[in-house]
């Protein structure tokens, strides 16, 4: 796994209380350093060996946690201004050693599910087709070590453009702004 983050990326160990009825675990505190306020919660189960993405948003920012199971995030910053080799990485997320997984907007993500898991997440700003942009998971030039090569991916992501007419369109909204 790659540790070398992009920007603004952050991961927050988070502590389970552990007993012999079971756990506790904190998953926001609003002194935390998230960089995120939420304004919507959402609950995701998904099934073993799926991958949900890559999306990336042009305007809210996402704080995940793996609630159950166990999932790989790959991460690739396609901000104006990002490093040429888009400091692509990804991180192993799971419910035995839990995280809070802060995703900026513009970074482009996707989820990889070993095992049928459960995800949580906030977001910066109510959901909006508008603000939902992708591109296909295996392509290359993300630069994305995903760790196996195939996946059940939905027909909506199935169809995703190639990176290129991402960044071609990232960047006619930019023009626009």
């Amino acid at each position: 796994m790659s540790r070398r983050l992009p920007e603004g990326v952050r991961v927050r160990e988070l502590n389970p209380h552990r007993d012999d009825r079971g756990s506790f675990t904190e998953l926001h505190r609003l002194e935390w350093d998230t960089e995120i306020e939420p304004v919507q919660w959402n609950a995701v189960r998904t099934n073993a060996e799926v991958l949900r993405g890559v999306h990336v948003h042009p305007t809210h920012d996402d704080y995940l946690i793996v609630f159950g199971g166990h999932a790989s995030v790959g991460l690739a910053d396609l901000r104006e201004g990002a490093p040429a080799d888009r400091s692509a990485c990804v991180v192993t997320v799971d419910s035995e050693a839990p995280v809070g997984l802060t995703i900026p907007n513009g970074v482009a993500h996707g989820f990889y599910f070993h095992e049928p898991s459960l995800h949580i997440y906030a977001v910066s700003h109510y959901w909006n087709v508008a603000d939902e942009l992708g591109c296909h998971w295996a392509d290359l030039e993300l630069g994305i070590p995903w760790p196996q090569g195939e996946a059940h991916v939905s027909p909506r992501d199935e169809a995703l453009a190639a990176l290129a007419d991402l960044l071609d369109e990232l960047e006619r909204r930019r023009v626009r702004v």
